[in-house]
């Protein structure tokens, strides 16, 4: 049923090699009138105007914009797409790769925020062309201003290409090594590079996340998620495509404004298979009133990822107990573990959300045993779950470079097919990231950065490596000590809290940022740091050397939303944070300034 291998060669031998272009084109001359993706525009319609795109129509205007740009790129050539997220995202995406270039996935120039990236990555892999949309030129070019090398008679306008362009496209020869685009990574602990990934390594990620779940042309894939960003590529374009499923997407904002919006998708068009962040989660939970969940029937879902971000246990548990009422099988909700450097995907979960109590202090120091009831303070973590199929994982000692057994804490590593070939003109970075063998065992690894160990099987994630901070010889999780501040006093807001390193005078220390929430602060702000240091106390036998309250939106993140805590100790020791002192605290509460969602540096973020 999946439709994904490639035509047998003459004599019955092995399949020919195949790539996302062979398989669209066959999907086109076999079943044209399929439909391969519904867009929801809410902007024209509060409940939602859908627009079809079958898969005769997908194939005509991606052969048209690649017959366009043949005209003056040749393959291989670098092309940006940053149009608006809908239906000109995704043709011109697959336009670059029916020409046989290398598409650059960026976010749209009218999100607030993004004329410095896009002038960064633009310089970055010089790109040939730049395709929009009309509506958005004038944002493209006041980008591309300054960019260096950058001309503004390059950017392309893809709603302006005559669909009877398509006659003139040919299929330039591609080869499985081949690049199909550059995946710029969102930069929570390094400014943003370019991940090479191949035609045969975006075959081989949609052909594992298939098997693993069980997806096929009768699948209904229900997302929100920027096309810019690797989970959102993959899981709303390039794997629906794979399998043949029915994507029904929508806007990253349209989310935000209104969470229930993806889980009334779901429902309506019956999907069988999302996949999101794990604040989407907590999310869904806090802005989905119990009397607007009643008529959600979620029961068609097998499938829903969370993923992106570290996956927390009060969020899995608030939203199992708040949707498994509407239909949702507990099994369903997959949470799982990938980056950019593995295409996508490199474990998830095939038998629901598994959640183990270890014991802080023995994780701390490297090991991972199970808490004892009753006992010491226990950290609760998620399983990611096993690898996906032909994927081996490796935990090893990050100095080293030795296996690790299971239950040891180390650098988490992977190989597999869909690892790629490292960065864009980073060959110093590639080397150290990517090996050709690892603790005696060859192939293409990847050395992710992260810490984490196995257990049966199933691998978790316990932190980032240089993220860690080491207070007397033991290490701490930043995302373990955050969800404890979190719970410390209802003034903090929510994924508003960064932990980091910071210097004092007998080494390093513990420095916390916190974002205040919205509502009165009926407290003097010194409760609320008395709060703090209790809670750190009794449950990490830690304490806060330097502890700045903050706006909301204050923090730095990613343009996925992930906490860039490098830069929050950067600029904590550079005095740049701008904490706010009681009387400012005061007036912004009560002047409820706070937002609930996602912010950076006070703007909406669409991906995290």
């Amino acid at each position: 049923m999946n439709g994904l291998a490639g035509p047998a060669s003459p004599g019955g031998g092995p399949a020919e090699p195949d790539d996302l272009v062979a398989i669209v084109r066959r999907r086109a001359a076999r079943t044209p009138e399929n439909v391969a993706f519904s867009f929801m525009d809410f902007a024209a319609d509060r409940a939602g105007r859908a627009r079809a795109v079958d898969y005769e129509t997908l194939d005509e205007r991606a052969r048209a914009i690649a017959a366009t740009l043949r005209r003056t790129c040749a393959p291989g050539d670098r092309v940006a797409v940053t149009c608006p997220h809908g239906p000109g995202y995704v043709e011109a995406w697959l336009g670059c790769l029916y020409a046989g270039c290398v598409a650059v996935p960026l976010p749209g120039p009218e999100r607030p925020g993004q004329a410095v990236r896009l002038r960064g990555v633009l310089a970055d892999c010089a790109p040939s062309r730049v395709l929009t949309t009309t509506g958005v030129r004038a944002d493209v070019e006041a980008a591309l201003d300054g960019a260096p090398g950058a001309a503004l008679d390059a950017v392309l306008c893809v709603d302006r290409v005559p669909t009877e362009a398509a006659a003139d496209w040919s299929d330039p020869p591609r080869s499985p090594g081949d690049l199909a685009f550059l995946q710029y990574t969102s930069g929570s602990t390094r400014e943003p590079v370019g991940v090479c990934v191949s035609h045969a390594n975006l075959i081989a990620n949609v052909r594992q996340i298939e098997r693993q779940s069980e997806m096929d042309d009768r699948s209904v894939v229900v997302s929100w998620l920027p096309f810019f960003h690797d989970m959102g590529l993959i899981s709303g374009i390039v794997l629906p495509l794979g399998v043949g499923a029915h994507a029904v997407l929508f806007t990253p904002m349209a989310f935000l404004q209104e969470p229930r919006r993806w889980l009334r998708l779901i429902s309506d068009y019956r999907g069988t298979w999302t996949a999101g962040p794990d604040f989407a989660f907590e999310l869904c939970v806090r802005r989905i009133a119990p009397d607007r969940r009643r008529d959600l029937d979620l029961s068609s879902l097998t499938g829903m990822t969370d993923g992106s971000e570290q996956v927390r246990s009060d969020g899995i548990g608030a939203f199992l107990d708040a949707f498994v009422p509407c239909g949702l099988d507990p099994v369903a909700v997959s949470p799982g573990y990938g980056l950019a450097e593995a295409t996508l995907g490199v474990t998830s979960a095939d038998r629901g959300a598994v959640i183990r109590a270890f014991d802080r202090a023995e994780l701390t120091a490297g090991r991972a045993r199970p808490a004892a009831p009753g006992g010491r303070p226990a950290r609760e973590l998620v399983s990611c779950g096993p690898p996906l199929p032909e994927v081996s994982v490796l935990i090893v000692d990050p100095d080293t470079g030795a296996e690790l057994p299971p239950g040891r804490i180390g650098e988490v590593c992977a190989s597999g097919p869909n690892i790629t070939e490292g960065y864009w003109g980073r060959p110093d970075l590639t080397r150290a990231v990517f090996a050709d063998s690892l603790a005696g065992r060859p192939g293409r690894w990847l050395r992710t950065g992260d810490m984490g160990f196995l257990r049966d099987g199933e691998l978790y994630v316990t932190g980032r490596r240089k993220e860690l901070v080491v207070v007397d010889g033991r290490n701490h999780a930043p995302a373990d000590v955050e969800s404890t501040v979190e719970r410390a006093h209802a003034a903090i807001r929510p994924g508003g809290v960064a932990a980091f390193a910071v210097e004092t005078a007998d080494g390093e220390g513990l420095g916390v940022a916190v974002e205040l929430r919205g509502g009165r602060l009926d407290e003097p702000v010194g409760v609320v740091a008395d709060a703090v240091n209790a809670v750190l106390a009794a449950e990490h036998g830690l304490r806060a050397e330097e502890l700045v309250f903050l706006r909301p939106g204050r923090l730095p993140r990613t343009t996925s939303g992930k906490i860039r805590r490098a830069e929050c100790r950067t600029r904590f020791a550079a005095g740049g944070l701008d904490p706010l002192d009681s009387a400012v605290i005061a007036a912004v509460a009560a002047d409820g300034m706070a937002t609930d969602g996602m912010v950076t540096d006070g703007a909406a973020d669409g991906a995290r």
